[in-house]
């Protein structure tokens, strides 16, 4: 400090001692010098040295009041930060199990007294969990989920210098998986080669995982997805790969397993289709019992054998669940006629089924139904003629087959023949006329005797015939007579 004096003295309050007397230029204490006449220079600073300074000049009896603060910074240093209760890795990670309960505690030594903080960190987040102005901070954390797995830091800063110090310690939450253990089988895309995997999700660290089949060891390792792949050759009989997994927190072993059921495909379809030239045929394949799902191909055994089919403007394929259609548009003798192969592959089998496919040419099917129709109505109507033309129940008059001059067989009945012959008497008597005859008595509903009896002969009948039939009538008349 420069003063406008040629001598002053130092001094330092609380208690009041003096530094640096007047007119000398240093002090019984090497540490105290004079700088440039009138400055205090102090070496080694400690913290003892901290505290009010003042200064007068020589000539004055009173002292003035101390105006100088000194403060002295010193720290942080000697950091502890411990986390428990966990157990260490030999890299120096400490690991706890989930659900226990920690104690955190920083400390460390500084002047002024530091601020001291303790935060979580994971990925780019944090989170701060205590902060005070203390050279110790303690904290707890209970019930540890696996989300508060990463690194737990403690920051001290010295306040007056801004000097800051932390201490890092990474911490794993170790925790059995959260899921169950699960297999599948894949095909692999290439003939006669599967794969498996074994996943058991949600734990760490990762658990043992090993596949066997009848005893015999695939694949293992520490990982929580494990793939192995075989060949169909490694397929046995009744075949039932197991997977084996082990999970251990210090005395805690949790144990599951799994397995996988392989299956052939089997294939089922029409072996014969039909198409009509110029339509749309639709084939089908259904494939069961495959494991892995089998992936179904169709090719064409035609012109070139074994020739895939893919689908375009000619072909058509639509694959819903097990079941896979070719649909073949605008099919034709020449070019579609012929073998088509439905093949199912898991990489376990290979199978195929063979589909024929009839190409035929269309036929007048609407001439056909007509002349089907036209012979049905004229059977009806031959059917329909007779019944009019025979029934005895039908009369002259409505009958349009007949004349009117036609002859008539008339059926009537009678009890005894002297009535018979009277009806018969007056019948031949009685000119023909449209009139309807009036209906002979009926015995019973039944016909007992019958005479056919003819009403104006035809004009084409012949004279000799004619008088034969007028000579009987007449004796028959005399005979009646008598």
């Amino acid at each position: 400090m420069a003063v406008n004096a040629t001598s002053v003295t130092w001094f330092m309050v609380n208690p009041r001692v003096e530094v640096l007397s007047c007119d000398k230029e240093g002090s019984s204490n090497p540490k105290y010098s004079r700088l440039n006449g009138s400055s205090l220079l102090i070496l080694d600073l400690r913290l003892q040295d901290e505290g009010f300074y003042g200064c007068k000049v020589c000539s004055e009896m009173a002292d003035p009041p101390a105006h100088i603060q000194l403060k002295i910074a010193s720290g942080p240093h000697n950091i502890t930060f411990q986390i428990s209760p966990t157990n260490i890795l030999p890299n120096g990670t400490h690991y706890t199990s989930r659900g226990s309960q920690l104690n955190f505690s920083c400390s460390s030594y500084s002047s002024p007294e530091p601020t001291n903080t303790i935060a979580f960190h994971v990925g780019n987040q944090s989170e701060l969990f205590d902060s005070q102005n203390t050279s110790m901070l303690n904290f707890s954390l209970t019930n540890v989920a696996p989300n508060y797995q990463g690194n737990y830091t403690c920051t001290v800063v010295n306040p007056l210098s801004k000097k800051t110090r932390d201490y890092t310690i990474p911490l794993l939450v170790y925790h059995p998986p959260a899921y169950a253990m699960g297999c599948s089988v894949n095909y692999t895309g290439v003939p006669s080669q599967f794969s498996l995997t074994c996943y058991w999700l949600g734990g760490y660290p990762a658990p043992q995982l090993q596949w066997e089949n009848d005893g015999k060891i695939l694949s293992n390792g520490t990982l929580d997805t494990l793939l192995v792949t075989l060949n169909s050759s490694e397929y046995t009989d009744k075949p039932k790969p197991t997977c084996k997994g082990q999970h251990t927190i210090t005395n805690e072993i949790k144990v599951d397993t799994c397995n996988v059921h392989l299956g052939y495909p089997n294939l089922q379809s029409h072996a014969l289709r039909t198409c009509i030239k110029g339509e749309n045929v639709t084939l089908s394949c259904s494939v069961f019992g495959a494991n892995p799902p089998a992936v179904i191909t169709w090719l064409r055994n035609v012109s070139n054998p074994n020739v895939e089919v893919r689908s375009g403007a000619k072909y058509q394929i639509v694959q819903i669940g097990n079941d896979s259609f070719l649909t073949i548009v605008n099919c034709s003798k020449e070019e579609d006629e012929g073998n088509y192969i439905c093949k199912s592959e898991n990489g376990v089998a290979t199978k195929e089924i063979y589909i024929w496919l009839d190409v035929t040419t269309p036929h007048n099917i609407v001439g056909l139904v007509s002349a089907i129709m036209i012979l049905f109505l004229v059977v009806v109507a031959l059917i329909t003629g007779t019944v009019l033309y025979c029934d005895p129940q039908i009369y002259i008059k409505a009958n349009p087959f007949r004349k009117g001059e036609s002859e008539v067989l008339v059926l009537v009945e009678s009890e005894e023949e002297e009535e018979m012959q009277q009806v018969g008497d007056s019948v031949v008597n009685t000119p023909y006329t449209d009139a309807e005859p009036s209906t002979p008595a009926v015995a019973n509903g039944n016909i007992y005797k019958h005479e056919v009896l003819f009403h104006s002969p035809p004009d084409n009948i012949s004279s000799d015939l004619l008088s034969e039939v007028s000579e009987e009538t007449e004796g028959e008349h005399l005979e009646e007579d008598f």
